[in-house]
């Protein structure tokens, strides 16, 4: 990559976006290397095999612990993402719900 390492990141963003442009905003978004489908689960197998050949064409490996597919719901970049929508993940907002309230002096 050029320029160091600190330009990494939007250099690998950029690489992904133009190797995978055909499929993002139709059933796909990427952040760095968080690939998210999303459709019905009757296309679903089909548009996973469509990735895997690009992947393939661009040698791009993936690494299958990392991997989840067929799920209805799953932790995003510190979101709960699902057919409902995002969410928080309730963890991550128990300290504020938990907080007592303000007292006034």
């Amino acid at each position: 990559m050029p320029f160091g390492i600190k330009n990494g990141p939007p250099t690998y963003q950029r690489v992904m976006t133009k190797t995978l442009k055909k499929y993002l905003d139709s059933f796909m978004k990427i952040f760095l290397d968080v690939f998210t489908m999303y459709n019905d689960m009757e296309n679903h197998l089909q548009k996973l095999k469509l990735c895997f050949q690009k992947c393939r064409e661009y040698g791009i490996n993936l690494n299958i612990n990392k991997c989840a597919f067929m799920v209805c719901s799953r932790m995003i970049l510190g979101f709960i993402v699902s057919k409902e929508g995002k969410l928080l993940d309730p963890k991550k907002i128990q300290v504020i719900v938990n907080m007592p309230p303000p007292k006034n002096p």
